[in-house]
């Protein structure tokens, strides 16, 4: 029974890259929580599991301890209040990744399903549950239809109110999410009086290059008026700078709000934004990894048609293109085929493992960019610490490698979180500010994602104290 209650934290290696995780998984007695409500079970108390559903109704779920000699750790527990019928019960994403390994244990002689994790304190990540899983690998999936029916097993946390869309496109809805205390805030969750909100508007563009109308979403600042050929600016310092973003069916979601907070405050000058529609999976595998008709596309029909349409700058320093994943890939190309229309770049969980089929040689773009000439671009690279080794970590390390070795001049970052939305929320904020600062005092964000906590709650203070947050 002692052995039982001794809480041991979990041993942390050094990771493949020699730097100690951020997160492992714990013991099945490291939760207090979890080793009282054994214990009460032990004595046989009938009412104890009730009790414990009945707290954790009210607190929510998971479940958030401090780590005993780790104050820079928390306990966190994930919970599932199975029946009968529950077989297993899987965690994706975030700390668990998508292999289906990630299963929670059953308390005996409860109804109670667990599974505890020791979680660095500024993390935020997002993550899906599912109960009696088919415990296929979803990176084992092939085709579309079948990837659909997979991703429809996973569940939101039911006993967790914290929730954001879905990482997985037109495949999904909804996330839960886990946010501990050193976690920098979501600026996109922030209150923004109404006067201070920009517009979004839906439309399309006809390309040549990509032979279909593609849908688009614009957001354009507070003061936007459509112009005319009459109110048309003729200087270039009147018209706005241009930001470029992929997968707007997801980012339409939160980069207006992004960029109502940071324009507000001051943080960037007023722009317009441009989000591009990759809500279809096929066609999304096919336009954003190193396509040059897509970078085409971009560069000789998109730009100019928002100069024309919405008064956005025609020089390439103000204009910058954004993306994640695989759209980081292709915002990284759109620099290197169009350094005269893209000055500046937004790179998030960048995809830069792909390869072209019949590539003798991994990294591919990053291979191009090493053998190219120094690119008069700037770059912001920012890759999650919960993300894999192999395919995200490792190759955003050696394209920032690569692009400080050729010259450019780069941003780069580290958080505590995944391959997911809910993060690179936060790094369009850091890359935003970073790129519309004067060169001059672009210095290079810092790495310890614990000093951009600190930064992020200064702002949030800032602004609930301000009058950009009343209503």
């Amino acid at each position: 029974m002692l052995a039982r209650l001794l809480l041991i934290l979990p041993i942390m290696l050094p990771s493949a890259s020699g730097q100690m995780p951020t997160y492992s998984v714990a013991g099945p007695n490291d939760s207090p929580s979890i080793v009282t409500l054994r214990h009460e079970l032990d004595f046989g108390s009938a009412a104890v599991v009730k009790n414990f559903w009945d707290a954790v109704h009210k607190s929510g779920a998971p479940l958030i301890e401090a780590a005993p000699g780790a104050t820079d750790f928390s306990l966190v527990t994930f919970l599932w209040h199975g029946d009968s019928q529950t077989r297993n019960v899987v965690i994706f994403d975030g700390v668990a990744g998508f292999d289906a390994k990630d299963q929670m244990l059953h308390l005996e002689g409860s109804d109670v399903w667990y599974k505890t994790y020791l979680v660095r304190n500024d993390a935020r990540f997002a993550y899906n549950l599912s109960p009696n899983d088919s415990l296929q690998s979803i990176n084992d999936v092939k085709g579309d239809d079948a990837m659909r029916k997979r991703l429809a097993m996973l569940k939101v946390d039911p006993l967790n109110r914290h929730r954001c869309p879905t990482t997985f496109g037109a495949y999904g809805s909804e996330s839960s999410y886990v946010e501990l205390p050193d976690a920098p805030p979501l600026i996109w969750s922030l209150p923004v009086a109404e006067n201070h909100r920009g517009r979004v508007t839906m439309t399309s563009i006809h390309s040549a290059y990509l032979k279909k109308d593609k849908k688009l979403w614009v957001y354009t600042p507070v003061g936007f008026s459509m112009p005319t050929d009459s109110s048309k600016a003729s200087k270039e310092s009147d018209r706005y700078p241009l930001l470029v973003v992929f997968d707007g069916d997801r980012n339409v979601e939160w980069i207006p709000k992004i960029l109502d907070v940071l324009i507000a405050n001051g943080r960037i000058p007023p722009v317009v934004a441009v989000m591009t529609d990759e809500s279809v999976p096929a066609e999304r595998r096919v336009e954003l990894p190193c396509n040059p008709q897509f970078a085409d596309f971009l560069a000789k029909e998109l730009v100019p048609w928002a100069g024309r349409n919405y008064d956005t700058t025609t020089q390439r320093e103000r204009t910058i293109v954004a993306g994640s994943s695989f759209g980081g890939l292709a915002s990284v190309f759109a620099g290197l085929k169009h350094p005269e229309v893209f000055g500046n770049v937004i790179s998030l969980s960048g995809s830069f493992f792909w390869n072209p089929d019949g590539a003798q040689q991994g990294e591919w773009l990053t291979h191009q960019l090493q053998a190219a000439p120094k690119l008069p671009v700037r770059f912001y690279v920012e890759v999650g610490l919960m993300e894999s080794d192999s395919m995200e970590v490792g190759p955003n390390r050696r394209m920032r490698d690569v692009l400080s070795a050729e010259g450019e001049l780069v941003g780069y970052s580290e958080y505590d979180g995944g391959h997911s939305f809910l993060n690179w929320s936060g790094g369009m904020v850091n890359g935003l500010e970073y790129l519309t600062r004067p060169s001059e005092s672009k210095d290079n964000p810092s790495r310890d994602s614990s000093a951009r906590s600190a930064n992020c709650r200064s702002f949030k203070s800032q602004l609930l104290h301000s009058d950009l947050a009343s209503h």
